[in-house]
């Protein structure tokens, strides 16, 4: 799976890009909601791409894809390598479940890119709409012992990086 990043957000542009990338009928196209540009799912980005982030997929929760929310939430997680098994069993034992809770918070794939040093992490979370990352769920989520516990190291959360993206039209 790769992630590509594109400075397009006109959406003629936007086509003609997702129709280079591979295989085309399996491209998700999403806008970022600042304007800055867009974000593809695919399995092999076009030419173009300011960034390209080849990942593999780790562990999926709820409706993502196609069957998935018109909104997309991707975060940047990067762990040092010594807290790679505890951040994983965090997101996927409790954070994500709790997430899940939230109807309006479809679903999530979490993929892992190769880096030099330490963990990148990407979560592709897919919601109903923008308003549901202001859901009790969420705040739950990011109450708890293991989340308190997790957030006093200076790599956590703050250093995390987010992007709110809705689903480009056809």
């Amino acid at each position: 799976m790769v992630i590509g990043e594109y400075a397009a957000a006109d959406a003629e542009e936007i086509r003609r890009i997702a129709a280079d990338c591979r295989p085309a009928a399996a491209v998700e196209t999403w806008v970022r909601d600042d304007g800055k540009g867009c974000v593809m799912i695919c399995g092999q980005a076009a030419a173009g791409a300011q960034t390209v982030k080849q990942v593999d997929l780790l562990f999926t929760g709820g409706e993502y894809g196609a069957r998935g929310g018109d909104w997309l939430f991707y975060a940047g997680l990067w762990t040092p390598q010594d807290f790679r098994d505890e951040f994983l069993a965090w997101y996927r034992l409790e954070h994500l479940p709790i997430l899940l809770e939230c109807p309006t918070w479809n679903g999530c794939r979490f993929v892992e890119q190769k880096v030099a040093e330490g963990c990148q992490f990407h979560a592709l979370h897919q919601v109903m709409d923008k308003a549901t990352l202001d859901c009790d769920a969420r705040k739950r989520s990011r109450s708890t012992p293991w989340f308190l516990r997790l957030a006093k190291q200076p790599w956590f959360d703050d250093a995390f990086t987010r992007i709110l993206c809705r689903r480009a039209p056809p």
